[in-house]
């Protein structure tokens, strides 16, 4: 299955995450941080697989949120 992910929104989460870590006694993980900004998306997806999260809760919504009903 193939799925459009937002970057951004993906580069947001993963700094997030980082920030946390950083805040709850792990400093090192602010070089974390400032990897995740200097990533490719590529880099960025491989980072979210091993960090285990589902890409598909940051998939780009084809269609805008329009609805059927229209």
């Amino acid at each position: 299955m193939k799925i459009e992910v937002d970057v951004d929104q993906l580069r947001e989460s993963l700094r997030d995450r980082a920030g946390s870590a950083t805040g709850v006694g792990f400093p090192a993980a602010m070089l974390e941080v400032v990897d995740i900004e200097d990533e490719s998306p590529q880099e960025l997806l491989a980072r979210a697989e091993r960090e285990g999260l589902d890409l598909r809760d940051f998939a780009v919504d084809d269609d805008c949120g329009a609805s059927d009903d229209w």
